[in-house]
């Protein structure tokens, strides 16, 4: 979906010159049902600070307080090579309850990325602090840009980027298609990703990780599954899908996701005990 970009301005920017860093802040606030609209009109006033957009919880709709060719007054020496995202929130807060208490507002973020990405020619690809500092193209935390960045230490070491670059790039939005009216289960790895798995027409059951363009078949075999598929992710990477298969019997099958490949766990498809 495009984003409805509310024009609020702010008379506190300068020229920019080629944009080549997409940078993500927090407001250290602004935490509030309108946290966004609240930090644009801050902007509005002698505050000496601004951004180019302001996004919260509120679904499809970010605040736009600087055009995205000029520089706003937002990370010292770095503002006119960059467009920032100033996001209502603490760079305290955990992993857990960015995902947990601001999805809308995580997905927000990563369709500004997007469009950002494509206005600008900007790789939605994360780069480190020194790569940020030394003119490489990409996505950075504000924290990242050290000293001459302002010295600040957001969004916090738990937002959850990798989550929000896979949005960004499309992936992860929402389950993927099976081709047919079957019932898709999900479940969160430790890194917040969703996985998916579903049982196919002739009963396959189908397992769909990250990274993957297609489904792949897990129970091939002439006693395909019967009921829906369950799906959990335990915190050391195990994946356990749980079905019943065409005997009537429960089965489970457990594998280890291991730096975005299947290893064997030593535990595959068998009956549940």
């Amino acid at each position: 979906m495009a984003l409805k970009r509310v024009w609020t301005p702010s008379k506190n920017y300068s020229g920019g010159g080629k944009k080549r860093l997409i940078v993500i802040h927090t407001m250290e606030g602004f935490t509030g049902p309108n946290g966004a609209y609240d930090c644009a009109k801050y902007f509005q006033g002698n505050v000496g600070a601004s951004s180019q957009v302001n996004i919260d919880n509120n679904r499809g709709t970010v605040w736009e307080s600087v055009s995205r060719a000029n520089g706003s007054w937002t990370q010292c020496n770095f503002n006119s090579v960059a467009v920032s995202c100033e996001q209502s929130g603490y760079a305290s807060w955990s992993r857990s309850y960015w995902l947990s208490n601001r999805e809308p507002q995580l997905r927000n973020i990563a369709e500004w990325i997007a469009e950002e990405s494509k206005a600008l020619g900007i790789p939605i690809t994360k780069i480190s602090a020194s790569q940020a500092q030394s003119g490489s193209s990409g996505i950075c935390y504000h924290s990242e840009l050290g000293s001459s960045g302002c010295g600040h230490s957001d969004p916090g070491s738990g937002w959850p980027l990798d989550q929000v670059l896979e949005w960004a790039r499309g992936g992860g939005s929402t389950a993927p298609a099976t081709g047919g009216n079957n019932v898709v289960s999900g479940a969160y790895d430790p890194n917040g990703v969703m996985h998916y798995a579903c049982l196919s027409d002739s009963g396959q059951v189908l397992y769909f990780p990250p990274g993957w363009a297609n489904w792949g078949a897990v129970d091939t075999s002439q006693n395909g599954a019967i009921s829906g598929v369950g799906i959990t992710i335990s915190d050391d990477w195990f994946v356990e899908l749980t079905y019943t298969n065409g005997s009537k019997k429960p089965c489970k099958y457990r594998k280890k996701w291991l730096e975005g490949d299947w290893v064997w766990s030593g535990i595959g498809n068998t009956n549940a005990k």
